[in-house]
């Protein structure tokens, strides 16, 4: 079992609800969060924090997923934080999503708790 309180989650959605609830769910299991509404301000974020993981969805206004998980992959290896996109109307396959560098692709609507338990086992695989 990970110790969930060590690790940052970046959330990163332009519905305010479901960046709510996913908030909310990662902090009930222990996590550290952050929240961004757009890509340009996700982007922002990862420069001046440091992230185990970034959840994002990918179409957003003001930068989408993808932008983000280019300057995620612009960082140094080890400073690199794990990256999963969450959408319900992506203009991007899941395959292209996952040969990006993206760990994993949930469509809307998804179980938070599946999301949750795959990222655990990317943080226990460090």
């Amino acid at each position: 079992m990970i110790e969930r309180n060590k690790y940052t989650v970046l959330i990163v959605d332009d519905e305010p609800d479901i960046l709510e609830l996913m908030e909310e769910e990662f902090n009930y299991y222990g996590y550290q969060t952050m929240t961004a509404d757009c890509g340009v301000d996700a982007i922002e974020k990862i420069r001046s924090h440091k992230f185990d993981v970034v959840v994002s969805d990918y179409k957003m206004p003001n930068g989408n997923g993808m932008l983000v998980l280019e300057e995620v992959n612009s960082m140094a290896t080890n400073l690199r934080p794990e990256f999963f996109f969450v959408s319900g109307q992506a203009d991007i396959s899941i395959k292209d999503a996952l040969d990006a560098g993206a760990k994993e692709f949930f469509s809307k609507p998804f179980d938070l708790d599946d999301l949750i338990n795959v990222i655990e086992k990317e943080l226990s695989l460090k």
